[in-house]
């Protein structure tokens, strides 16, 4: 059998209580994009022998995530998988997890077995701060997420509170400064780790702003309110953790781009969890090809790098099974 895996980036529009004197921690807002997109092909030859054949782009972190999977899950005969096209990773996209779940989806689908993405995120280590890229790689859409509680051994995946399809008419048009990437990894864990508690205070204006003013205005289509709500909360997500990158963005270059971004019109912006990433929304495609011309033009003068625009993904990740 021959599986193809298809999924896509997602945007971390910030975490919710860094405080966690109700007894939960984090809680989580985002989306998923329809691009960029990540592609794998997954193959078990039953030759017999176990082994792992790892080609195409990144190979190191796919054979990573296959052992970690595999030494679960051993399969009989020799795995080979190709990542034929990834997601930018260190940037704010969740390539990490994105990635992670597309090798074990394909594994677990040569397998034969039944396990949902909370599952093989479980399996795979995601989900430790933020549910928002395995619920992403399920079903798509913007995503509330519950954190996890305070404390205890053996955390389960945050629970899913929200998902809902955006619009379909609006856009995102999203930037990657040619910088320094974003904290990952072990940098990113000591980065939680050393962070101060978010006052209750700042908190509950965050809390305020999503269930008063985001979700009903997406649920009523209102991009206006909606973006205002996203920016005052990125802004006060980004005070939460200025500690720690040092500043309310992660670099100058993505903090000019946010206010740039609004300055031309965009109803809202921010940046995607640790950056160097930043976006915004607006309505409609030519919208969003206007805002993205110029915003190309300012990413020139500022050092360069990616920029895009998409709508927001209205479905998880996709998967092709053919005959070997």
């Amino acid at each position: 059998m021959n599986v193809v895996v298809r999924t896509s980036a997602r945007l971390h529009m910030g975490l919710l209580d860094m405080n966690g004197d109700l007894g939960r921690l984090y809680g989580s807002i985002g989306v998923a994009l329809e691009r960029p997109e990540l592609v794998l092909e997954a193959r078990l030859l039953e030759s017999g022998t176990a082994a792992l054949v790892v080609e195409g782009l990144e190979r190191e972190r796919v054979a990573a995530f296959a052992r970690r999977f595999l030494e679960r899950y051993p399969l009989p005969g020799t795995v080979q998988l190709r990542l034929r096209a990834a997601i930018p990773p260190h940037v704010g996209l969740g390539s990490g997890t994105q990635l992670a779940l597309a090798v074990g989806a394909a594994l677990a689908q040569l397998g034969g077995l039944a396990l949902d993405a909370g599952e093989i995120g479980r399996i795979m280590g995601r989900g430790v701060h933020s549910g928002i890229g395995i619920a992403a790689f399920a079903r798509g859409g913007f995503i509330v997420d519950g954190g996890h509680k305070a404390w205890g051994e053996g955390r389960p995946v945050p629970p899913v509170l929200f998902q809902h399809p955006l619009p379909p008419d609006w856009r995102f048009v999203v930037a990657i400064p040619a910088v320094e990437p974003g904290f990952n990894g072990v940098r990113e864990q000591q980065a939680f780790q050393t962070l101060p508690p978010a006052p209750a205070a700042l908190v509950e204006k965050i809390c305020r702003q999503l269930l008063m003013k985001m979700l009903p205005a997406l649920l009523e289509e209102d991009i206006v309110s909606f973006g205002q709500a996203l920016t005052e909360v990125q802004r006060l997500v980004g005070d939460c953790f200025a500690a720690a990158q040092g500043g309310r963005y992660a670099n100058p270059v993505s903090g000019q781009l946010v206010g740039y971004f609004l300055e031309q019109g965009a109803p809202g912006a921010g940046q995607s969890s640790w950056g160097p990433t930043v976006y915004a929304v607006v309505e409609g495609e030519e919208a969003a090809l206007r805002l993205a011309g110029q915003a190309r033009s300012f990413l020139e003068q500022h050092g360069g790098g990616q920029l895009f625009h998409t709508p927001a993904a209205r479905r998880g990740a996709l998967m092709e099974l053919s005959p070997a």
